[in-house]
């Protein structure tokens, strides 16, 4: 008697494709799921690690450059080498997955002698719940909601144990 003739090979074949089908469906699922709440931590530590190199290139910036001071122009940093063109572009993705980077504060008219910076997260909850921020003062501050206004005004010391 040919298998192929059986009820029991086909059915067999059916359930080997339908379960392959809710594998692959799985496997998509989970490559387009949007970050979860364990990669937030990550996403901290990633945020804060690029607030410091920013911090530091201000700083190598000016030393630089001092007729100019500091800058307000995050392609300058990279133009000079001292960031990388994903961190200049201000939306870090990847390495520094979903935070929105920004330079601020400085005075254009002149040698700038002051500088700001923040460092939120693209989507509140999901990317990230800490805002970053810093100054010319050069240490990193952060707000547990998110808020750039919160981060300046509270002024809470990141350290790596937050």
């Amino acid at each position: 008697m040919d298998r192929k003739s059986t009820g029991r090979f086909t059915s067999t074949r059916n359930v080997f494709w339908g379960l392959s089908a809710v594998c692959c469906v799985i496997i998509v699922i989970g490559a387009t799921v949007p970050l979860s709440q364990p990669r937030i931590p990550m996403n901290h530590r990633r945020a804060a690690n690029a607030s410091v190199q920013l911090i530091a290139a201000e700083r190598q910036y000016v030393t630089r450059f001092p007729a100019t001071g500091f800058t307000c122009d995050l392609w300058q940093l990279a133009q000079a080498g001292l960031v990388d063109t994903v961190l200049a572009s201000g939306d870090k993705a990847g390495y520094h997955a979903g935070y929105h980077y920004e330079l601020h504060g400085c005075n254009t008219t002149g040698t700038a002698s002051v500088f700001s910076f923040s460092a939120v997260p693209i989507a509140q909850d999901r990317t990230g719940k800490f805002a970053f921020c810093a100054n010319q003062e050069g240490v990193l501050w952060y707000a547990g909601n998110g808020s750039t206004d919160e981060c300046f005004r509270a002024r809470a010391r990141w350290t790596s144990s937050n």
